[in-house]
């Protein structure tokens, strides 16, 4: 019973449009948007509706938490779901975002904490940090996709750095690309192409193999070509390089995408994108 209210409570909600600010906030923090194929908006739009309006949202120690606010941490969860069912996020129940970095002063080693995922389902977040990853989108930083992808990860039940695959046979590939990278980055950090946080524990590799997945696919793909099959398989995308000036990633010059490893990417069409 409960299920089919939820069901229908969900189709309801799909149906409804969506604010001209959510437009305004995506475009400004989140152009790659616009490239997404007619498939891709429409999942990231659905997930999107179901984060902002499902979900709660509470600001820390006074935070105001606006909409815009809501939206550009909703989007980027939105993003890396987009290929993936609208049930992924189901055990996600809240957000809770802090005005700044916060502690935990019980820590043996106090120091600012970014963003965190628990196993009931709160996502917390430093809005500075959430700032700080949108501000150098190829860097291979950002923490919303960071804790939702622990937030994915506990979709199995645990934390355990793999989600519910898709089918019974991706387990066995899964385990052992995954394992033979998170074992490399421990016995040989000095070679890691990915963030040394990942080397924690497997929960931690899958979180910094999906932000590299999503904002350094090119190096990825280079670097381990194998995990980078997984994560697009699990994902159900390819993830787009956009060329970009931050400071992390020089955009190229006028016709040298092919050199420097970018896909030509053609001009959007906004009526091809249901999002817009």
């Amino acid at each position: 019973m409960f299920g089919l209210i939820k069901k229908y409570r969900r189709r309801r909600l799909l149906e409804r449009s969506i604010p001209e600010l959510w437009i305004d906030a995506v475009t400004e923090h989140l152009p790659i948007v616009a490239y997404f194929s007619p498939p891709e908006a429409r999942g990231f739009l659905s997930h999107l509706k179901i984060l902002m309006w499902e979900k709660l949202w509470i600001g820390a120690q006074g935070f105001e938490l606006d909409e815009h606010t809501k939206v550009t941490i909703a989007a980027q969860a939105a993003r890396m779901a987009r290929g993936l069912p609208l049930s992924v996020y189901d055990r996600h129940s809240e957000f809770v975002v802090y005005g700044e970095d916060f502690v935990h002063p019980d820590d043996e080693l106090p120091g600012p904490v970014h963003g965190e995922a628990h196993h009931f389902g709160t996502v917390v977040l430093s809005w500075p940090a959430v700032q700080e990853g949108l501000r150098y989108p190829c860097r291979g930083y950002n923490p919303v996709l960071h804790e939702m992808a622990h937030i994915l990860d506990m979709s199995s039940g645990y934390f355990n750095g793999t989600p519910v695959l898709h089918h019974g046979s991706d387990y066995k590939p899964w385990a052992t690309v995954c394992q033979y990278y998170f074992t490399a980055m421990r016995d040989h950090p000095e070679q890691s192409f990915l963030d040394l946080y990942g080397a924690g524990d497997e929960s931690e590799f899958f979180a910094v193999a999906t932000e590299a997945f999503f904002e350094l696919p090119e190096i990825v793909s280079h670097e381990a070509p194998d995990l980078f099959a997984e994560l697009r398989r699990y994902y159900g995308i390819d993830p787009m390089i956009i060329p970009c000036d931050c400071e992390s990633h020089e955009s190229p010059e006028d016709g040298d995408y092919e050199e420097v490893g970018y896909p030509l990417i053609p001009p959007p069409d906004p009526l091809d994108n249901p999002f817009f």
